[in-house]
């Protein structure tokens, strides 16, 4: 039997936490949120962030460390996002679940680890793909994002809809900035879903960017 450590569970609780309002009282917890963040404003002027709106409530970045079990995590996160997607009968809506790597690798290793699971996952094929789309994680590797498909790349506005993104080692894309070609996509193929990151050195990613560090203040 699986027994969770005490961060993985708190991880877990925080997230489960987080979905119940999100989908139950999405500007009640907006308005929660900006009413901290007024008073945390107050006391550090000098670190003070935007207030939140709508667009930064669908990304959750779990700031993890090394060996905790991220991936664990992760493969739990996709069975609560779906579990409150069925609870408020909105699992139609939902077109693709992805997972985005930073290299075949990785890939190769969370699809051995997704079979552990008992999760359905497949390396995504531009051609030929037996995935029942929207129900079976497709896993990708995030350099193969671009503006136009390829030989061996893929058009990030192939995945446009309402998608469950996954994004591993999710500094990666971070510390190529706001603008930066990877972060563009993966904003992109999440805007009108949802997505959690993962990553061990969200600190170091967004220093000496205030953009960056003001939505990751908000995601964290």
């Amino acid at each position: 039997p699986m027994v969770l450590k005490y961060f993985q569970y708190l991880s877990l609780l925080f997230v489960e936490y987080y979905l119940d309002e999100y989908f139950n009282d999405c500007q009640g917890l907006i308005d929660s949120l900006n009413a901290y963040l007024s008073y945390f404003n107050g006391q550090y002027p000098n670190d003070a962030y935007t207030p939140y709106t709508a667009s930064d409530l669908n990304k959750i970045a779990v700031w993890n460390a090394t060996g905790s079990g991220k991936t664990l995590i992760m493969h739990a996160n996709i069975l609560q996002y779906i579990y409150y997607l069925e609870k408020y009968d909105r699992r139609r809506d939902i077109n693709h679940i992805i997972l985005l790597t930073p290299n075949e690798g990785l890939s190769q290793q969370h699809l051995w680890e997704f079979g552990r699971s008992g999760i359905e996952a497949d390396i995504f094929q531009k051609e030929g793909s037996s995935l029942f789309v929207g129900h079976a994680v497709e896993i990708i590797e995030v350099t193969k994002l671009r503006e136009d498909s390829g030989e061996k790349t893929i058009a990030a506005e192939s995945f446009l809809g309402n998608n469950l993104v996954l994004v591993d080692e999710g500094h990666r894309g971070a510390s190529g900035g706001g603008e930066g070609a990877w972060m563009k996509y993966r904003n992109q193929i999440c805007e009108n879903g949802f997505s959690f990151e993962y990553s061990t050195t969200f600190g170091q990613a967004v220093k000496g960017d205030h953009d960056l560090a003001d939505q990751y203040a908000k995601n964290i």
